[in-house]
């Protein structure tokens, strides 16, 4: 009895380790023009993890990152564990759930991670991410955000009014000047956010593709002692 001790103790700690390591949460989305897709493994120390299908209209379904830095990558038959790394990945230390946005880079992904619960990315909001190679102006209603190439940018919509909807406009500079590329209504919505991402057409014009993402009510961890509701 004694010799089965030591046994059980570790065998208690690896169950209790398990139970108390958070998952990580990742949900992405491609950015490329039109709606191609793309399936990916999460690698790390050559193990491969269940293959995650991203697409360019909509995030896909969560997936638990392997750990805090990882690596995406593509069946290699040519390598000794059968994948090649198209991506590394480095999650923020503090957080539970990220959103991952791939910009496709030649062969590989280049990774732009942001925290979902990210306290300017709410409902009526917009992440714009600008793949171009000039800076944009987005003008919402009277609030004017520049958006820098390849970073991610949140924008407010205004304060609703009388009106369900406000203008929108994305400026790009000509001769020095500010010119609108798109001009539009867009309307407010209570529990929708939008991912707004820039690029140049195969004609060299400037555009933008959308993605919306409905949200979900936040469920509240209970707290110890307590059932979930």
């Amino acid at each position: 009895m004694r010799c089965l001790l030591p046994a059980l103790a570790c065998l208690f700690t690896a169950v209790s380790y398990a139970q108390e390591t958070p998952k990580i949460g990742v949900r992405a989305l491609l950015l490329a023009a039109g709606g191609p897709s793309v399936t990916l493994h999460p690698l790390i120390e050559g193990k491969v993890s269940d293959a995650v299908t991203i697409g360019a209209r909509g995030l896909s379904e969560t997936f638990n990152a392997p750990a805090r830095q990882f690596s995406l990558a593509v069946p290699d038959q040519t390598l000794e564990i059968g994948f090649r790394s198209v991506g590394e990945i480095t999650l923020p230390p503090q957080g539970k759930e990220f959103i991952l946005l791939l910009e496709p880079v030649g062969a590989k992904f280049t990774p732009h991670v942001i925290p979902s619960r990210e306290s300017r990315f709410v409902a009526d909001s917009t992440l714009f991410f600008n793949a171009s190679d000039t800076s944009v102006v987005a003008v919402l209603g009277s609030e004017k955000t520049l958006i820098k190439p390849r970073m991610a940018v949140f924008a407010k919509a205004p304060s609703r009014g009388e009106k369900p909807f406000y203008q929108a406009t994305l400026y790009q500079a000509v001769d020095g000047k500010p010119k609108p590329f798109f001009n539009s209504r867009w309307p407010h919505r209570d529990n929708v956010r939008c991912y707004a991402f820039i690029y140049r057409n195969e004609a060299g014009r400037l555009t933008y593709q959308a993605v919306d993402e409905r949200l979900m009510p936040e469920v509240k961890e209970p707290e110890p002692g307590q059932q979930a509701q």
